[in-house]
């Protein structure tokens, strides 16, 4: 028992370094190994796919707003606590690789499937072709829109510095 008490506050005085970690560098790593930008200009920013399907769900429409680093942040450390554990961005895990995610989808379309991929699974024909390819269906990450939001600013930064 106390050994695994011990291991339970290691784990959570790892994940608190790791969020009180950014000392004004330019540059940091997140817990997934991934390079963040924290002084990237918004001109840097790659936009969102505009065009396309907006994927089925509550999120019909999307405001392009300039880059917002502190929403990224946000969306990184959920981002690692939701979504790495499936997907990654230089490989294919049990789901799909995000790189590049933000050019071949619209902000909707990512939006719908982290807030219910069960809908998008049954009712969108995109998300269905995407899940054939994949032996596990996307689970319910119990976001709120504004975690998803951060998600998605975070998958926009680190789609833009790996171009």
């Amino acid at each position: 028992m106390k050994k695994r008490i011990n291991v339970i506050f290691s784990c959570f005085g790892f994940i608190l370094m790791i969020a009180c970690t950014n000392n004004g560098d330019k540059k940091n790593v997140s817990s997934n190994g991934a390079k963040l930008e924290n002084n990237t200009s918004s001109t840097e920013m790659l936009n969102y796919k505009t065009e396309g399907s907006k994927g089925v769900g509550i999120i019909t429409s999307f405001e392009h707003k300039p880059f917002d680093a502190q929403l990224a942040n946000q969306g990184v450390e959920l981002f690692v606590s939701k979504c790495a554990m499936c997907h990654g961005f230089d490989r294919t895990l049990v789901g799909p690789s995000l790189d590049g995610v933000i050019t071949r989808r619209t902000p909707e379309w990512i939006m719908n499937m982290m807030l219910d991929p069960a809908v998008m699974l049954e009712k969108d024909p995109e998300a269905k072709a995407l899940s054939k390819e994949f032996s596990s269906p996307m689970i319910s990450l119990g976001l709120k829109q504004e975690e998803a939001r951060a998600v998605l600013e975070y998958l926009r930064e680190r789609n833009s510095s790996t171009k």
